[in-house]
């Protein structure tokens, strides 16, 4: 009788199980967006003639039904590390080094690419007549190297990267190498790709003394905190149990701003916009992220304080904030959404710099860069 009952309950616990699994695809239907992966969840693919003849239909449904599998985040997360235990993590490209930290893995060292990219700022620089400074994020794969197998440590390259961007002589270029190398081991985010404040905080002191201006102290700002951060190189590397970072925010102290974006009619009193601490991405918080034009204006400043161009990535919107101080305008240019002449806005807006603030990934491989006018 026993034997019976264990019998019938091994058949039913089997079809609960075989059950489970379209039950689970078909709660997961409707979901369009991964949080934890942040991306968007392939859709639901249309039957035609077409797609069933190149077989694009089974394909796509393979993809959907992937993309939708229940407990994908715990299995995806199960295959990460596996992948990490068995030493095959240089075939992803976000590695863990041995405290922790998700480092993207090496820039791809192409001079020639390089050159055409230092050609175009060099020839904005030339065209505009005002001083153009380039200040280019190391990784934080290549200043925690030490941190990481000796073969994968070795496939950084970026002092060499940056002894190329730094041998233009039409521009000037910021040092940071060397400063992040003796105290910038824990200036870069754990779940991050991005500097931390203090990170953008040694970057901010080395572009004011590049440029002839006096940094502030730290007592000049107030710092805030806000626990709890994940950011892209989690979100990538899918390793969930990596712990979370502190954002630290510095505000200045006695600033009166205006800022204004170039694809919205409202104007904000603010530096940081703390609704973004609701969503999946937090790094919004820093400006409102990323912009095609963003003018920020200084009213606490002097009128001859003079005005920044600041032509950037992501990296540029935690450095803005601590220049704002040394400004009367700090106006943003994202090429990657404004094709906008650069040239041309500086004119418009009177710029007394130009600062072009790229982590070295971005400076080396950045399309964009090329179609800099």
């Amino acid at each position: 009788m026993k034997k019976r009952i264990w019998n019938i309950l091994s058949i039913a616990l089997f079809g609960a199980a075989l059950l489970a699994v379209p039950v689970g695809w078909l709660c997961n239907a409707g979901k369009t967006f991964s949080e934890s992966e942040r991306r968007y969840l392939a859709e639901l693919p249309k039957l035609s003639k077409q797609s069933l003849s190149d077989w694009t239909f089974d394909d796509a449904t393979e993809t959907y039904l992937a993309d939708h599998l229940p407990l994908r985040d715990a299995l995806v997360g199960v295959n990460a590390y596996a992948t990490l235990a068995s030493g095959r993590q240089v075939s992803t490209d976000v590695w863990a080094d041995d405290e922790g930290y998700l480092l993207e893995a090496p820039v791809r060292k192409d001079s020639a690419e390089i050159q055409k990219r230092m050609k175009r700022i060099a020839a904005l620089a030339e065209t505009t007549g005002v001083p153009t400074y380039v200040l280019a994020v190391p990784s934080a794969g290549y200043i925690r190297r030490s941190h990481l197998p000796g073969a994968l440590a070795a496939l950084y390259k970026d002092d060499a990267i940056l002894g190329e961007i730094a041998a233009s002589e039409t521009v000037t270029f910021v040092p940071l190498l060397d400063r992040f190398e003796r105290e910038g081991q824990g200036w870069y985010y754990r779940t991050d790709h991005h500097w931390t404040a203090d990170g953008a905080f040694a970057a901010y002191e080395a572009f004011s003394a590049a440029s002839g201006r006096t940094a502030l102290s730290k007592d000049a700002f107030y710092h805030h905190s806000v626990n709890g951060y994940y950011g892209s190189t989690r979100s990538r590397s899918a390793l969930w149990l990596t712990a979370p970072d502190t954002l630290r925010i510095d505000e200045p102290i006695g600033a009166d701003v205006t800022v204004s974006f170039s694809d919205s009619d409202t104007t904000s009193d603010r530096l940081f916009f703390y609704e973004h601490l609701g969503e999946y991405d937090w790094y919004p918080l820093f400006l409102d992220g990323n912009h095609a034009i963003t003018v920020i204006e200084n009213h606490a400043a002097p009128e001859d304080a003079g005005t920044l161009l600041m032509v950037k990535d992501s990296f540029g919107n935690t450095l803005a904030p601590l220049l704002v101080s040394s400004y009367r305008s700090v106006v943003m240019v994202d090429p990657r959404y404004c094709r906008e002449s650069v040239s041309q806005l500086c004119k418009t807006i009177g710029a007394d710099e130009i600062l072009f603030c790229y982590s070295l990934e971005r400076i080396a491989t950045d399309l964009n860069l090329l179609r800099l006018k």
